[in-house]
């Protein structure tokens, strides 16, 4: 597990940091001499002088950048830092910078008390456990049912807008996606009732990307999860969960794949969350698993749940959060410690099956897993 904070003098520590230091903060210390060890050829021709000068503010925030693991709670590598090419190349990239400066506001506007967080809840990725560590914060409120709703027994306030609203008013419905120009709305109106909601997604939603996720006020996240463990969850989809209700067993084994071969199955987080329907089992293009990765990007904060305690843990305390680490482990979510994934499945050929069919879906955890808020050690 790797866990660190990037101070104002670009060093790395675990110590608290005031609420000011938590402002954005992009210095420009000297451009280093050894330009090799970002990437960048340095050559003292004359005609390349100019181009150094004007580079130079980048790659003062690329040293700063590319020396840290994490920035105010948002881990960053090798990807996420700045992308700067050689001389030759002319091209200085910025956008990673970009993104890692959203993330800073979005994080500083939170413990300012005026963004919300919203947690992208793909079905059976802990969303439950999540809501109930963040209802047990004090002066943290949630709403009712998994932070998606009013609550069964009416002991949630629900703003009447909300009570009165249409399934089609995204901005007063606490559990759908809105429209990139409307997400200023709904966060003004959810924020004077809640810090934290949550919207479940058991299947593709076209708004996921139409969500504009840089608004500053706006702080989300999500939990990835090992897809291979995902299909052996309690609460399988496509009414699986009667038949096949526990681990694979010699008297499951026909039902367990046919459920393998389910579309419902297929590339599970994946299929939520790229851009289009575009999910064909093994067959699933490198195209459809960029439009994920490039909606993951634009996520503040993203946690593997492999590593879950540590993980909320790093994730509170980005966020001045007091969690407190008893009980957090919640009864619907088990763990299986003695038992590989693949022992668990008890049929070698339905593993490798299931792990072909969904490669991409696992590609895409182990590119998530890398931008975890916590490394796990796996």
């Amino acid at each position: 597990m790797e866990i660190g904070n990037l101070n104002k003098n670009g060093s790395t520590n675990d110590d608290t940091l005031e609420d000011d230091e938590y402002e954005p903060i992009i210095s420009t210390p000297s451009v280093r001499s050894k330009g090799e060890k970002l990437g960048v050829r340095v050559s003292v021709n004359q005609h390349k002088i100019e181009a150094l000068k004007w580079i130079s503010s980048v790659l003062a925030t690329a040293v700063l950048l590319c020396s840290a693991k994490d920035m105010f709670g948002v881990r960053m590598n090798r990807e996420e830092t700045v992308a700067v090419q050689d001389l030759e190349g002319g091209v200085v990239s910025s956008i990673k910078q970009q993104q890692i400066a959203i993330k800073q506001q979005q994080i500083a506007n939170y413990i300012k008390g005026t963004a919300i967080i919203r947690n992208i809840h793909i079905t059976h990725h802990a969303g439950t456990s999540l809501c109930g560590q963040m209802s047990k914060v004090s002066n943290e409120h949630t709403p009712g049912f998994a932070c998606m709703k009013k609550g069964r027994n009416n002991d949630t306030y629900w703003p009447e807008e909300a009570i009165k609203a249409s399934p089609f008013d995204g901005k007063h419905q606490v559990g759908k996606e809105v429209s990139y120009n409307e997400t200023k709305e709904w966060v003004s109106f959810w924020r004077q009732y809640y810090h934290f909601v949550s919207g479940e997604y058991p299947d593709w939603d076209k708004t996921l990307h139409q969500t504009n996720w840089e608004y500053e006020n706006l702080v989300s996240m999500i939990v990835m999860r090992n897809p291979l463990e995902r299909f052996l969850a309690g609460g399988k989809c496509g009414g699986f969960q009667t038949k096949i209700p526990d681990d694979p067993s010699n008297e499951t084994q026909d039902t367990y794949w046919e459920y393998a071969n389910s579309e419902c199955a297929d590339n599970y987080a994946l299929r939520v969350l790229t851009r289009e329907p575009c999910v064909q089992g093994a067959n699933t293009s490198s195209e459809c698993l960029q439009g994920a990765k490039d909606l993951l990007n634009r996520i503040t904060f993203i946690l593997d749940q492999s590593c879950l305690n540590e993980s909320v843990e790093a994730f509170g305390s980005a966020l001045h959060l007091n969690f407190t680490k008893d009980g957090f482990e919640s009864r619907l979510h088990h763990w299986h410690a003695n038992l590989s994934v693949r022992d668990r499945f008890g049929n070698d050929t339905l593993y490798e099956y299931v792990q072909t069919r969904f490669r991409r879906d696992i590609e895409l955890y182990e590119w998530s897993k890398n931008r975890s808020i916590v490394l796990c050690n796996n």
